[in-house]
């Protein structure tokens, strides 16, 4: 009897592990195959709509919100200095956005001590446009950002067709969205 109750025990805890395993596993592809870039057969590079996105405030909501809009993403963190160099100039941006254009700042919070970083700089910084948190560094991956600030420009149909490293002002941006 001690056998059999031996034995299910043994293959309780093996089909426990191994659930447990497949949970991780799972878990790790998600991470691994999250892409909100897509090369195209043309080579060009493409937002994938379907990524989310997590504002400062835990809200949520996805790149397909802004389909059909020029999208300026700025990729930058609160310890940088050539991303504090910018602010003033991206608030001027912001303030006359054109209404086909959005800017959305995208703060790399996976290299960031916590989101409230984020939220000392807005205040500190005084910035008005909307900050988006990269908390597991999936987007930024996703988009090769290697350095900060980095600036992306991306047309209606979703295409990537700027990709600015470094510090960008306004008069730059305005030019490069008049282009499109």
């Amino acid at each position: 009897m001690k056998a059999k109750k031996r034995i299910g025990l043994i293959i309780s805890l093996v089909l426990i592990v191994t659930l447990i395993g497949i949970v991780v596993k799972n878990e790790f592809a998600n991470d691994q195959t999250f892409n909100a870039l897509i090369k195209t057969e043309d080579g060009t590079e493409q937002i994938a709509y379907e990524t989310k996105l997590v504002r400062l405030d835990k809200s949520e909501t996805i790149m397909e919100d802004y389909k059909g809009k020029i999208l300026v993403l700025n990729f930058w963190t609160s310890w940088c200095g050539y991303c504090i160099n910018e602010v003033p100039e991206l608030n001027k941006f912001y303030k006359k956005l054109p209404k086909n254009v959005e800017f959305l700042a995208i703060n790399m919070t996976s290299d960031e001590k916590s989101a409230k970083s984020a939220e000392k700089f807005r205040k500190q910084y005084n910035i008005k446009f909307p900050i988006f948190l990269d908390e597991k560094g999936l987007i930024q991956k996703s988009f090769g950002i290697i350095s900060y600030p980095t600036t992306l420009i991306i047309d209606s149909d979703g295409v990537v067709q700027y990709r600015i490293q470094g510090e960008v002002n306004r008069d730059q941006l305005n030019d490069l969205v008049s282009q499109l």
